[in-house]
């Protein structure tokens, strides 16, 4: 960054400082009525069905915990309903995102259900899109087994709209500090965890792109671990209560309208054959007849606490980033990286250069210019992709399905296809899955969590998903145009990020309509999307990514 531009910024900062000065900080959690609570124990549920589903196979399998994968986007939504549906005792969803859309509503309904039946639920939200249904969950919050609360929101009901766009401009380092965890708990005896929100795009229902993602179902012990970090959240004073916002209270006839059009549009769906198949729980029904089988296996929950937000970007790590790290260190040959906003820095260059060095066949898959929903991440992951490639790095980016371009510059893509899973493989005998992203914003700003999950048959069956989506139908294999890589030898003692030959440049090979093909740029994004790319690429922001 020049020092002219650094004065741009200063200024910049400080006109908005001063416009926003007479604006007042949102009060203190404590200053709201909250009544701490803790997850129904695992003992208190042994005896609802899903307890009674899972005792026999978690007393067989010695503190072992159950999992079973979910990449197919129907399967996860299925599965999260079925829960819902067959909770007796609690249910507590943590999200970064819902959205107002068909899944979304259904999933809400199903909730409203639970709570009808005298199902505790507890619901908690990040602050960041909130608006998109915040008539929806200020109509669930009335119900008197179901509350909602918010993580770190931008303003509290004292505030005018005005004090909570201060608060954005003048307290960014606070408020661009995310929780972007997420997972449901039925009865505390099974989780989903992944890096699904709940929305249509996650679940194969978008109508102008959809997301290719991974949720892993768990059972047994690791569940209490779960709910245990759950309640970390719930009752920590980052989390406010949603009564406690700057949102317009619904009065009794508005909530009785939306808990109406709630159950008309769960009605409506409930005649089409998905509402058939959703009426009679079947993911409950597989695992109850073994036609859906859980992998048995050691396992590990690893997460932020909620107070990392409260530490400064640069004096903060994320427990689940070392715990990969680790993992990866002690990797004898092969490392596979999932992650659709992946910005290494020049650090995680170096770490991954180095592994590969030591023989650890290194390979990553994310997000094409063409697929990506974040344009901007990727922009600061194109700083590093010479640098990888030359190291022996084995670098893919997914494909836009058929290569449609996108339309939406800065957020949102019309691709029909963009990668969000986040999982990494580890000499296929350990797999971990869950919200976290290789960049820094899951590193130093967000909250994250995954499950580490110490299983053979898991990590080969992840494996087998990223080969069949590296394959050059559906990703671009990017790689250096002489093909030709130094030896081990050469390269030694040289630094990745200075050793890449000018000379040489990248190309993109893939596969259309079975014949090869290659290009010399990043290939479907269209013009402006290019040109985004270009502009952002030139920002020094890849440390706030």
């Amino acid at each position: 960054m020049t020092r002219s531009t650094r004065n741009v910024y200063k200024t910049l900062r400080l006109v908005l400082l001063l416009f926003f000065a007479g604006c007042s900080d949102r009060l203190p959690v404590s200053d709201f009525a909250r009544t701490p609570s803790v997850a129904i124990t695992q003992k208190d549920t042994q005896n609802t069905a899903i307890g009674r589903l899972l005792k026999q196979e978690i007393d067989a399998h010695g503190g072992e915990s159950g999992f079973h994968l979910l990449p197919a986007s129907q399967d996860a939504f299925l599965m999260r309903i079925s829960l819902v549906q067959a909770a007796e005792r609690s249910v507590d969803l943590q999200y970064f995102s819902v959205r107002n859309d068909t899944t979304g509503k259904l999933l809400l309904e199903a909730i409203l259900h639970a709570a009808d039946r005298g199902v505790r639920v507890r619901m908690l939200l990040d602050d960041w899109n909130l608006k998109d249904f915040e008539s929806g969950v200020e109509a669930l919050n009335t119900h008197p087994n179901i509350e909602i609360r918010v993580f770190n929101p931008f303003a509290t009901e004292n505030q005018s709209a005005l004090s909570s766009m201060g608060n954005y401009f003048t307290r960014f380092d606070q408020f661009a500090r995310r929780m972007h965890n997420k997972a449901l708990i039925a009865d505390n005896q099974m989780a989903i965890m992944g890096g699904r929100n709940l929305g249509d795009e996650y679940f194969g229902a978008g109508s102008d792109f959809n997301f290719r993602d991974m949720d892993v179902l768990a059972a047994g012990p690791i569940v209490e671990k779960i709910s245990g970090n759950f309640d970390k959240f719930w009752n920590s004073k980052e989390v406010y209560p949603l009564l406690a916002l700057s949102i317009p209270k619904p009065d009794t006839n508005k909530v009785a309208q939306i808990r109406q059009e709630l159950q008309l549009h769960w009605e409506e769906v409930m005649k089409s054959p998905m509402g058939t198949y959703l009426h009679e729980s079947p993911a409950i029904m597989q695992l109850k007849k073994k036609e859906t089988s859980l992998i048995w296996a050691p396992a590990e929950f690893s997460a932020d606490s909620p107070y990392k937000i409260e530490k400064p970007e640069n004096m903060t790590r994320s427990k689940p980033e070392k715990r990969i790290d680790k993992l990866a260190d002690n990797a004898h040959h092969e490392f596979i990286i999932v992650s659709p906003y992946f910005v290494p820095l020049e650090s995680g260059t170096r770490w991954l250069d180095s592994l590969a060095r030591q023989g650890v066949s290194v390979r990553i898959l994310t997000n094409s210019l063409s697929s990506t929903d974040m344009v901007i991440a990727y922009a600061g992951y194109s700083h590093y992709r010479e640098a990888l490639v030359a190291s022996g790095v084995n670098l893919y980016e997914l494909k836009a399905i058929g290569g449609k371009p996108p339309h939406h510059i800065f957020k949102g893509s019309s691709s029909q296809n963009s990668l969000h899973a986040k999982f990494y493989i580890i000499d296929r005998r350990d797999l971990i899955i869950g919200s976290f992203n290789m960049d820094p914003r899951s590193i130093e700003y967000n909250t994250e969590q995954v499950l580490v999950i110490h299983s053979k048959a898991l990590a080969q069956s992840a494996a087998e998903t990223f080969e069949r989506t590296i394959l050059p139908s559906t990703s671009f294999h990017v790689m250096l145009a002489n093909g030709t890589l130094p030896s081990p030898a050469q390269t030694r003692n040289m630094d990745p990020l200075l050793s890449v030959d000018p000379g040489q440049h990248l190309i993109w090979v893939a596969e259309q309509d079975g014949k090869k093909v290659q290009y010399d740029y990043e290939p479907d994004a269209g013009f402006r999307r290019q040109f985004i790319g270009i502009l952002f690429s030139g920002f020094p922001i890849d440390d706030d990514l």
